[in-house]
């Protein structure tokens, strides 16, 4: 090969990374933009606060689950599908509510603990926390750490699980909904 040609390929190559490159960024972009449209979506609804949850379980259990089939078939889970099923499924009900006017009920306990994550204990904690699990989950896989990959990963799972099994039942009205910061009944704030 001439030295003209060894260039010119050399130029081709590093055309095709920077093309790679561009793409890369782009799709980032636009999921930056598409995850931005859908917090403010749920803000304008005035609904931040389920946004958070549920973002932050979907993206967990998405993790969380990603991890398990890498453990288990050694071929691993790109974080960003992991990250943008878990999401998908855990906004499901929201998605029928919002589009096609599908009131929420107890079964839309199927995509992710929907419905119990709001009855459950500490519903905030319980999402970070499995957002943490299942995030150290697929990073052991990533790096080939079958046995940590496959705790986490469960870890998540049962915590999100056990909290939706812990959780207080539905309010069937909107007058049961707990609407200010007093205790729950049944529960003493401050023991003297």
């Amino acid at each position: 090969m001439s030295t003209g040609q060894s260039v010119r390929a050399e130029q081709a190559r590093w055309a095709d990374q920077g093309l790679r490159r561009l793409a890369v960024l782009a799709a980032w972009a636009g999921l930056t933009v598409l995850q931005l449209g859908v917090a403010l979506a749920y803000a304008g609804l005035g609904t931040w606060w389920h946004w958070l949850l549920h973002q932050l379980t979907g993206w967990g259990l998405g993790l969380a689950a990603a991890a398990l089939v890498t453990a288990a078939t050694g071929r691993r889970v790109p974080a960003v599908v992991a990250l943008l099923v878990g999401q998908l499924l855990s906004i499901v009900p929201d998605l029928l509510f919002r589009y096609a006017r599908m009131p929420h009920e107890p079964s839309m306990d199927l995509w992710l603990g929907h419905i119990s994550l709001h009855t459950g204990p500490s519903p905030v904690l319980v999402s970070l926390g499995a957002l943490l699990l299942g995030g150290w989950g697929w990073i052991a896989s990533a790096y080939g750490r079958r046995l940590p990959a496959t705790a986490l990963g469960t870890g998540a799972l049962v915590l999100v699980t056990a909290a939706c099994l812990l959780a207080r039942p539905v309010p069937e009205r909107l007058a049961d909904y707990p609407t200010g910061t007093e205790p729950l009944p049944g529960r003493v704030m401050n023991p003297r």
